[in-house]
């Protein structure tokens, strides 16, 4: 059976594992988030700068700030692309700092479920040594006082 001291040690580790893990997910949900709301602003103001070129359209404009307008909507909707891949990317961080989380809070449930068995099976051996010393004392008693008879 192994030593619990050694396996609390294994725990400590595990633990420091595990809330590592934890706090590297938290800030890439974090750079997702911050991520998905970049997205959403640039989104927006495409939409309000649509918006505001339909109505100038409506009530006529030159050519080059026709132009001036589509040139600056092609680049907004460039940086919304971009936008987008960065967005998959941290999302995809997140979902590996998420598994990574998973797997070292298995691994710190598994060392404490360890730890619990030796611990169990040290209290059991430490019991059944007991019940023995016991049985012999009640034994030797017994066969001490058959014998003063």
């Amino acid at each position: 059976m192994m030593d619990p001291t050694q396996l609390d040690k294994v725990a400590v580790v595990a633990r420091a594992d595990e809330s590592k893990a934890a706090n590297v997910h938290q800030q890439r949900q974090q750079v997702a988030q911050q991520s998905q709301q970049r997205l959403g602003q640039l989104e927006q103001f495409r939409q309000e700068y649509e918006t505001r070129l339909s109505a100038l359209g409506k009530s006529g404009m030159d050519a080059r700030q026709l132009a001036d307008y589509r040139r600056f909507l092609s680049g907004l909707s460039d940086a919304i692309s971009r936008q987008g891949d960065e967005l998959q990317r941290d999302r995809a961080n997140m979902v590996a700092s998420q598994n990574d989380l998973r797997e070292q809070s298995l691994r710190r449930m598994t060392v404490d479920e360890l730890i619990a068995q030796t611990r169990a099976g040290l209290l059991r051996e430490e019991e059944r040594r007991e019940q023995k010393l016991n049985d012999e004392t009640s034994l030797q008693r017994h066969n001490f006082g058959s014998s003063g008879q």
